[in-house]
Formats: structure tokens, sequence, C-alpha cells
């Protein structure tokens, strides 16, 4: 079985878990395995306060409040290769990827069935440090080199699904998806960004050598006698206002690839 694991998450931090589930949001396909829907539901909790100030609850935390215990588990171990992914802040809110798991018997309500997916969670918080006190629709997608993003993304990626909780003015994320690692051999990305949609191409740009990239947010203008001018670094006078667009890089073993199921996969969606 192939499976890889990036771990960052804070330790010592040992939380109680409330048996009560709120706040859940929907799954970004509708077309989510029934039981694991209603286990998603009955398990996304809102917890008071659960860790220290200016601490972030960890992976295997946040797998354990979305009722995936094995996940949980397999965090808490420690399991695979870790390595650190640095925050990143875009449009006013810093996201942080605390953990990503893959493999075909992390979840607690598949594991009869084998699925073999990738998790993704993490957090998302206002950089000017206020609380947050809604959500902040910002999506999670993780999208690979050599495809349009807007159409290989969480979306397009066998009925992938997400759910979201606040905790104490942060926003908790875990998103499930097909096992990424099966595209080892091209560059896998996380991307973050605002809407609900899949990323656009306004959003995030395919190069021409097959890496994906975002797109600058500059300003092109002609003038009176036809001559272009672009403006680059423009203000914004209101950074709220800004979209979210990052794009964190998964250093992968290209031995995790899977090119037949890659291919396979990538001829279902176009």
């Amino acid at each position: 079985m192939k499976k890889s694991l990036i771990s960052d998450a804070i330790t010592d931090i040992n939380p109680d878990y409330v048996e009560q589930a709120s706040d859940y949001k929907p799954a970004a396909n509708k077309h989510r395995h029934t039981r694991v829907i209603a286990a998603l539901v009955a398990a996304v909790i809102l917890t008071a306060s659960a860790f220290a100030a200016g601490g972030l609850l960890t992976a295997s935390d946040i797998a354990n409040r979305a009722g995936e215990t094995t996940l949980a588990e397999y965090f808490e171990n420690g399991e695979g290769e870790a390595w650190s992914i640095e925050p990143q802040t875009s449009g006013g809110y810093t996201i942080t990827i605390l953990g990503i798991a893959s493999g075909d018997d992390l979840s607690t309500y598949d594991e009869e069935i084998g699925l073999d997916k990738t998790y993704i969670v993490g957090s998302i918080e206002r950089a000017d440090g206020e609380p947050i006190t809604d959500y902040t629709d910002i999506m999670v997608s993780p999208v690979v080199s050599g495809y349009e993003p807007w159409l290989v993304n969480i979306f397009t990626l066998s009925n992938g699904s997400r759910c979201m909780f606040i905790e104490d003015g942060v926003e908790y994320f875990l998103v499930e998806t097909t096992n990424v690692t099966i595209f080892a051999d091209h560059t896998v990305y996380i991307a973050a960004y605002s809407g609900a949609l899949a990323p656009t191409s306004d959003m995030y740009t395919l190069n021409i050598d097959g890496t994906i990239s975002i797109v600058d947010d500059t300003i092109t203008f002609s003038t009176d006698d036809g001559d272009t001018i672009t403006v680059e670094d423009v203000t914004v006078v209101d950074e709220e206002a800004e979209p979210v667009k990052v794009l964190f890089e998964l250093p992968l073993d290209p031995d995790l690839a899977d090119p037949e199921a890659a291919e396979a996969l990538i001829a279902s969606i176009y």
C-alpha cells in the first residue's frame, strides 16, 4: 500500500472533545457517499476554549473533531515522512497546512470499502489577529501541474469533500479527495482561494512548462496614443476585499506515482 504523510502539527495539546455537532458545511460535491456525509454532520463540532492563546489545534485534533478517529490516530502516531510547509498570507488571511495523509485505510467510515484518499487539514486565521466569527468561504483544493486547475480540482477528483468548524476565532478545515500521490511524478499543489467554486483562470494560470502559478495582481491599460502600460504591485486600499490566492507545493516522492491510475482518472475528467 502506498501512502505518505505530512505532519507539521503543534504538539503537547490535548483538549477535551465535546460530543455535539454544529457548524457543519456541506461537501464540495453533493454526490458523496451518504454514510460519510452523515458521519461528518454528526462529528464536526465547535468547542469552548481548547488550546492556549496563540496556539493552533493539531492535525490529529482536527481529524478527531471531524469524526475521523482512524486518521486522527495516524497523525497522532506521526507515521510516515514529515516536513514543514510554511503558512501563507493573502487577502487578509493566513492559511496554514497542519497535516496531509494519503492511503486506503485512513477513514473511520470507509475502512471496509478501502477508498484510497488524501486528507488535507489546516487552519485559516485573520492576518490582523482579529477572531473569525463567520465562515470565510475560502476553498482548499489540490491542483496538479500539467492540467488546468479549473478542470482538475477538488470538484473533479473523485467526489472530493470538505468540512469546517470555527474554534476560538480560527477556522479549521478537513478536505478529502482522491489520493493525490498517484500524480507524484507531477508537481502537486494545494490551492486556497476565495469562493466556493473551482479555481478560475484569473486566479491561477497553467504555464507553458506545465507548472501552475498565481495570476499576478497587475493592471494593464492603453494610453490615448495606443501604448500599453502595465502597473505592478498595486496598492490595495481594503486588504480584506482582495481575493485570497495562495499555492502550496507538495514535495512528494515521485516513486509514489501511479501513472496508470492517474491517466484513468484524468480520462474520466476530460
